[in-house]
């Protein structure tokens, strides 16, 4: 079952060029990766400093090896004490 991800995150004004710089480099990796079929980084219009990523995987067990690899661990010590708000959402499409 494919699994959506709507993961958002607001650097604190001070970080927002370490946190821009660190939500780039993940994208090429996390997009070569096996289950991956959407990797999609945004940035909002109206908040500066806010990114948002839009995600899909093939499955959980997709989502979850993305979330073990050196990369992501990598990705989440850059941006570690550097952000104001995480908000990660896992959803299912109903219809």
């Amino acid at each position: 079952m494919e699994v959506r991800v709507v993961a958002t995150l607001q650097a604190k004004p001070e970080c927002v060029d370490a946190v821009n710089d660190a939500v780039h480099q993940i994208i090429e990796a996390s997009r070569l990766e096996v289950g991956n079929l959407q990797y999609d980084l945004h940035r909002d219009m109206d908040k500066p400093g806010s990114f948002v990523f839009f995600e899909r995987w093939a499955s959980n067990e997709a989502l979850e090896k993305h979330n073990a690899t050196e990369h992501f661990k990598l990705f989440v010590s850059q941006v570690d004490g550097k952000l104001d708000l995480l908000e990660i959402k896992k959803l299912k499409q109903i219809a």
